[in-house]
């Protein structure tokens, strides 16, 4: 037993000698149950126990990354955390459930460049997954990156796993003078022609130094969608598939859009103004928007990866995938949707939040933060303009899937509802938000409701933390200043864990579950009841970190989802006027488990087997899953149905693990497993045992 796992298991033993009818959470201490409500097994952050090094889970870094992958293909599962220049990339390879770095010796650090987002895709179809790492520029050089880019560490990298626990970059050979040199933020992977290769998809922010909000002047760089040519090369396809990006939406408060010119052209842009330079005077940004987050998902359910793009200070984006084979072609489709407004969109989740057998999207935005003023008059990039206006918001989505139907010009599109303000939400007694609170907002605008009323967010996940059978969804994230004296800082946040009812209800359980991105939270003894001291206890929204990258996955294989969450480094404020720089924290978050059952999906595609068929990791797969869970005495089982897909980029510069992991409540069976395979193969099982992580291969047509 590791070290990590006796200290957990310690404090379960002590807490049973002491309670030994209650149920206990992994510190000792009896979850609380206030109103009746079910109790809250909590989780506990490993990363501050021993036998970890007191600096072994920190990063220095503006936009870390997290990826959740298993890359020695040992049976437990790895993460990797990106850095800045000069620091390395984080590679902890899981041992016995404890966490090493291992990145400098398995040739993944990286350390020349200014890693962002980042994901973990098997490219060769060998078994591995190999790791692409976007960078984005020095944000302290004020070039852009049509400056000579030889100090600056913004060409991304392709990492080639080798099967041995190494990797070697191939970058130069993989993708030759069509590079990626923008400024990357969120990647994602998908078979978008299904040809049995894994394409991928590259989402461009803009470079630091030129990331204005209070102008109209509020440009970002094209994407890039790069073809597997099938040989460890790829091929920039992306004007060509209609995904770099258009323009993005300037508008003034009559509606009409603000237009530059190009003094050697003529042409007019919105939004863009083509003659700012940088310090070399080279021309900064290009005519699109600032990409946050990018995801493939087949929300029409017609068997191929659409993709979505979430832009700060742009509009919402989605293109529905017309692909052939060998010839990758997106047709935009958010306007026809009716969901194209401009937020500052910051990161994805899809999972099944209202069990009605269909995929669901969160899209997290800045929340009411800036409600909490006056209207802003002037056009710029910030939401805090555009969410005066019929076209735009700050608030976040809760985007319901209803299916599709027909457009006379498009044909389907998807047919998604934004039902955020209408999703009922129990506010934690500890912490809720600051929205709700009479007299936080500006008189003149309107007070938003249920999940619309929830603060900020970057990296976000659906997964069913407590096994009951339905998606329950986490999201983190905040940004300038950090520290308990930074209660006047603009979007305080400190991470939402909302638990699902299973009919689209949630109830807040952040701070029951210890899943506050704070650090030194005193978390004992939580009665709402009682009157306690919540600035001495460190609950409270202004003792924030920097929350950026989110991924979950199960570290230790008991069936229970676990998360890690990476925080920004900056300044943080010691006292009133003095602040010094340090690096952002890593949490490890394990759950604290419990007694209901689960499996564990790992699919393999045949194109790791024989070289038909789906790609290795089956990204793209779908599977229902159908659970009879034990019903009230006299009464009939009821059928239980829940939905997943297998996504390789998953949400705000992350990825989670592509294992499908289900809760099963008190099933200890499945009845039946359905999977639609990339390829067109549909593969059926029945009477499945519980409790066990299964490994599926696809099997031949």
């Amino acid at each position: 037993m590791s070290p990590v796992h006796q200290a957990l298991a310690a404090a379960a033993a002590l807490c049973l000698l002491a309670l030994p009818s209650a149920a206990c959470g992994n510190d000792g201490q009896p979850p609380t149950n206030p109103g009746g409500r079910p109790p809250v097994t909590p989780f506990t952050d490993v990363a501050r126990l021993e036998p970890y090094p007191p600096r072994i889970f920190q990063v220095w870094n503006d936009r870390p990354g997290v990826v959740v992958f298993d890359y020695d293909r040992d049976g437990d599962m790895d993460f990797y955390v990106t850095s800045r220049g000069g620091y390395e990339n984080r590679l902890y390879r899981n041992q016995d459930g404890v966490f090493t770095d291992v990145a400098e010796q398995a040739g993944a650090d990286a350390a020349p460049y200014h890693s962002t987002g980042a994901v973990a895709c098997d490219f060769d179809n060998d078994g591995f997954q190999d790791l692409y790492v976007g960078s984005w520029g020095n944000p302290e050089d004020g070039l852009d990156f049509r400056s000579p880019s030889g100090s600056q560490g913004n060409s991304d990298r392709l990492l080639l796993n080798n099967g041995d626990g190494t990797f070697t970059d191939v970058t130069d050979a993989a993708f030759g003078d069509a590079v990626n040199l923008r400024s990357a933020s969120s990647i994602a992977c998908a078979d978008v022609d299904l040809d049995g290769w894994l394409d991928l998809y590259v989402g461009n922010l803009a470079d630091e130094d030129f990331r204005i909000f209070t102008t109209p002047n509020h440009p970002g760089h094209h994407n890039v969608l790069y073809r597997n040519n099938g040989d460890l090369t790829f091929t920039d396809v992306s004007e060509q598939a209609g995904v770099r990006g258009p323009q993005i939406l300037m508008r003034d408060p009559e509606g009409k859009p603000i237009l530059f010119t190009d003094p050697e052209t003529g042409e007019t842009y919105e939004g863009y103004d083509p003659t700012r330079t940088d310090r070399l005077g080279n021309r900064v940004g290009e005519p699109t928007g600032q990409t946050h987050a990018v995801l493939f998902f087949d929300y029409d359910d017609d068997g191929d990866q659409d993709l979505w793009v979430a832009n700060d200070g742009d509009r919402l984006r989605v293109y529905r995938n017309d692909s052939t084979p060998g010839d990758p072609r997106f047709t935009p489709v958010a306007h026809a949707m009716e969901i194209d407004k401009v937020g500052s969109w910051m990161g994805f989740a899809v999972g099944d939040y209202d069990s009605d057998q269909d995929l669901d999207v969160f899209v997290a935005n800045i929340g009411p933060h800036l409600r909490r003023w006056p209207r802003q008059e002037r056009p710029g990039g910030s939401c805090g303009y555009h969410d005066a206006f019929p076209w735009g918001t700050c608030l976040h989505f809760l985007l319901r899937n209803d299916g599709t139907r027909g457009d006379p010009d498009l044909g389907p599109v998807g047919l998604f509802q934004d039902v955020a303000a209408d999703t009922p939400v129990t506010p934690s007694p500890f912490m809720p938000p600051e929205s709700l609170r009479p007299g936080a907002l500006d008189p003149s605008w309107e007070t938003p409701k249920g999940l619309a009323a929830y603060d900020f967010g970057f990296g976000a996940t659906f997964f069913d933390f407590d096994n009951d059978g339905d998606q329950d969804l986490y999201w983190l994230g905040s940004t300038l200043g950090r520290g308990e004296s930074s209660r006047g800082h603009v979007f305080p946040a400190a991470g939402r864990m909302l638990r699902a009812d299973g009919s689209g209800a949630f109830e807040d359980v952040t701070v029951r579950a210890r899943l506050l991105d704070i650090l030194k939270v005193d978390y004992s003894s939580l009665d709402p009841a009682a009157d306690i001291d919540a600035d001495a206890r460190r609950i409270g929204t202004q003792f924030h970190e920097n929350g950026k990258g989110l991924a979950h996955g199960d570290l230790n294989g008991d069936g229970y989802v676990d998360l890690i969450g990476a925080n920004s480094s900056g300044p943080v404020t010691i006292i009133e006027g003095y602040e010094e720089q340090a690096p952002g924290p890593i949490f490890v978050w394990m759950n604290g488990g419990g007694s209901r059952h689960w499996i564990t999906l790992q699919l393999r595609g045949r194109m790791a087997v024989d070289g038909t068929g789906s790609n290795a990791d089956a990204v793209g797969a779908r599977v229902r899953i159908k659970t009879r869970p034990k019903a009230a005495e006299g009464a009939d089982p009821a059928t239980h149905y829940q939905v997943q897909e297998v996504r390789a980029g998953s949400g705000y510069l992350s990825m989670d693990s592509i294992d499908l992991e289900f809760g099963l409540a008190d099933a200890a069976a499945v009845d039946e497993i359905i999977i639609s395979w990339p390829s067109g193969v549909t593969q059926t099982l029945h009477n499945v045992r519980a409790d066990r992580t299964i490994v599926i291969e696809e099997p031949k047509e």
